[in-house]
């Protein structure tokens, strides 16, 4: 089954129920390398979202599988719960952390 422009709630029920093994798996996959503080099941709750954001917007016209779709959904849901809370940083942030560090012990050397 994949999702139509005239999907009922049923039908999405039906498809949240059968795509849940997948949100799982990818939960699963991204905590291993995560700190272990980070807790899954707040992974899968952020990938339910991705994937009922999946459900409404995808477009069959596409020629994408739905699954292939779920799958960038999913784990795009996860990844932005993660630095939302502020558990993930993204490149552009640990780039720009790191050159602060760097000009700090720099202003340190020099002030000594």
């Amino acid at each position: 089954m994949s999702p139509d422009k005239d999907f009922d709630a049923s039908g999405r029920d039906e498809l949240i129920i059968r795509y849940t093994p997948l949100i799982k798996f990818i939960a699963n996959r991204l905590a291993m390398r995560l700190p272990p503080h980070i807790d899954v099941n707040d992974l899968i709750s952020s990938g339910v979202l991705g994937l009922i954001d999946a459900i409404e917007k995808y477009d069959s016209s596409r020629e994408v599988r739905f699954k292939t779709y779920a799958e960038f959904r999913i784990r795009g849901a996860m990844l932005d719960e993660l630095r939302a809370d502020g558990m993930f940083v993204s490149s552009l942030d640990a780039d720009a952390a790191g050159v602060e560090g760097l000009t700090y012990a720099w202003t340190v050397d020099q002030l000594r």
